[in-house]
């Protein structure tokens, strides 16, 4: 198997949607810390959105850029 089988090119932009939207609601509830995390994830960069997803369990495949 060729070692770049597994690589995939993510599509930030869609990714960091998918993360703020799953934060938002709580911020807008007045959990402080959500606000805070929104902030963070608008301002992150690709490879901080990329552990935040891992970390989360996301699927990175739903992110493939086409």
């Amino acid at each position: 198997m060729n070692q770049r089988d597994d690589v995939i090119r993510v599509d930030v932009e869609r990714l960091r949607a998918a993360l703020v939207e799953e934060t938002g609601p709580a911020a807008f509830v007045g959990s402080p810390f959500a606000m805070a995390d929104v902030v963070a994830l608008e301002s992150a960069s690709p490879q901080e959105l990329l552990a935040e997803a891992e970390r989360r369990g996301y699927d990175m495949r739903r992110f493939e850029a086409r």
